[in-house]
């Protein structure tokens, strides 16, 4: 038997690898750890491949908080930033950004990781280190895993250099930008061969790994990307009968009920909460924290929704309350009470409702901006305590992608092929659980994009969906009255990057 060693040696794309536990995909680091990776039997070989699911868990601050919720949402302008990175709201982001940077960085590390485990771990199969089938499975979650990764980084980003070699094999360490069509096609590719080998679900003890619905819905969505309308179509469909719609919206995001039956791909974090310190963050997230009222933590209220978007529902829509309350309203979950939150009793008289109406909640801090409504999908942890502490940090999953954005994708596809009867049935199936009837009169493809609207504000992909639509200009355009500059509607390449890569250019517009 052949030893199968790998050197990781690249600062920009590789970092030491760490040994990782199965168990609930929550890595375990230790100290000693060297620079060679042993691939000689299937335990390692499956600790390599879950390491890159540390990617979505590490630096959650500047990662799933700052890199991704952000971009999601203020640019949108359904939320905005509550301090120094208000930018948001004007297209304006500085090269400079620190947490695009990071999360440039820690793609391309689950990128590295990805590529160094499909090698390596194809070889085992060659050579019969490994079983096949389970050679295979691995193989394909590296590749699903490292689709995704490419994905998200050419929602934000578009064009980004495309890199499938192991750090010993890569032919030009300063690769230049391939284009989004290039990506996507890169996406798709790896979509299709995790597909063939993932299966749908896995047992108890290896749940939150990434499964064959999870590649056909990001095949799907990189095929609209793409605007191979058909082609979405037929990898979508292929979910039905494996993920159903939560029958009340607000479960989807409960605190109890994470990788539920809608949840297609849900980032894992550690299941306690707790204050570890901002050097001391992996597997955990402050975005509840971040996103909770000021007067409850004395800090935080940093990521808020606005008025607009909380007038913008229609009535009886299920889904407001789920994602967003305002001044005088109770959190829709019964096992949060905003009177149990020592700062609410001590300073205002343990109410338990955001503010009153007279007296809405816009801050303590003396910061502008705040309307007096709160997010509420990410605040449905009760063990954390806001900003002040002592429990900042929380455990709660983060769901990536799910089935009611799938429907919403399937409506978009058919009304892009002209089929706007079965456009309409897909997008009805989401508008029924909350509570609604046909949607109001006018165009179908704006009412899609209201729908789009509705089921994912505040949560991981909305304006990455809008602007695939390629509506996204003139969505803000109408709503807003924003004109948005060109070509700000991709994120900046990180001057970092460019700095470390001549190769790498600017998009326009920056």
């Amino acid at each position: 038997m052949n030893l199968k060693k790998l050197k990781i040696t690249s600062i920009c794309l590789f970092l030491t690898m760490l040994g990782c536990s199965d168990d609930y995909l929550i890595d375990q680091q230790y100290d000693g750890v060297t620079d060679e990776i042993v691939f000689n039997d299937p335990e390692t070989a499956s600790a390599v491949v879950t390491s890159v699911y540390d990617t979505f868990q590490g630096g959650t601050v500047e990662y799933l908080t700052k890199a991704v919720f952000y971009p999601a949402n203020f640019l949108t302008q359904d939320f905005k930033n509550i301090g120094s990175d208000a930018f948001f709201q004007t297209f304006q982001i500085p090269v400079t950004f620190v947490p695009f940077n990071n999360m440039w960085t820690q793609n391309y590390i689950g990128i590295g990781r990805a590529n160094n485990a499909i090698y390596n771990i194809n070889l085992m199969v060659e050579e019969g280190d490994i079983d096949a089938e389970y050679g295979n499975r691995l193989i394909s979650e590296s590749r699903a895993l490292r689709g995704v990764l490419y994905s998200i980084m050419a929602s934000n980003f578009g064009g980004v250099p495309i890199v499938t070699q192991t750090a010993e094999r890569i032919e030009d360490p300063e690769a230049p930008r391939n284009t989004q069509e290039e990506v996507f096609r890169q996406v798709i590719e790896d979509m299709e061969m995790a597909a063939e080998y993932l299966p749908w679900e896995y047992p108890e003890s290896e749940t939150g790994r990434i499964t064959k619905g999870a590649a056909y819905a990001y095949m799907g969505s990189a095929y609209m990307w793409l605007g191979e309308y058909q082609n979405a179509i037929e990898a979508f469909e292929m979910l039905e009968g494996h993920y159903t719609l939560e029958d009340d919206f607000l479960a989807i995001h409960a605190n109890d009920n994470q990788n539920n039956n809608e949840s297609i791909f849900e980032v894992q974090l550690y299941d306690e909460s707790g204050d570890l310190g901002w050097g001391r963050d992996d597997n955990k997230t402050f975005i509840q924290s971040f996103t909770m009222p000021n007067e409850i933590g004395n800090g935080g209220g940093y990521a808020v929704p606005t008025e607009a978007l909380y007038n913008s529902f229609e009535d009886g829509d299920e889904r407001r309350s789920a994602t967003l309350i305002g001044p005088g309203e109770e959190h829709p979950d019964p096992i949060i009470d905003i009177a149990m939150y020592e700062n609410v009793q001590q300073n205002f008289g343990g109410i338990n409702t955001l503010g009153t109406e007279e007296d809405p909640w816009t801050g303590i801090d003396g910061l502008p901006g705040r309307e007096g409504y709160y997010a509420v999908k990410l605040w449905r942890n009760p063990i954390v305590d806001g900003w002040s502490g002592p429990n900042i940090f929380g455990g709660q999953n983060l769901i990536f992608l799910r089935y009611g954005e799938v429907l919403l994708s399937l409506a978009e596809s058919y009304h892009k092929i002209g089929n706007d009867s079965k456009s309409m049935e897909y997008l009805m199936r989401v508008r029924n659980r909350a509570g609604l009837e046909q949607p109001p009169q006018g165009e179908l493809m704006n009412s899609i994009l209201e729908e789009y609207r509705h089921e994912l504000a505040g949560e991981f992909s909305l304006w990455w969906v809008l602007r695939r639509s390629g509506d996204h200009i003139e969505y803000i355009q109408d709503r807003f009255d924003i004109a948005i500059p060109e070509g700000k509607d991709l994120m900046p390449i990180p001057q970092q990057q460019i700095d470390i890569n001549p190769n790498l250019t600017q998009n326009p517009g920056y």
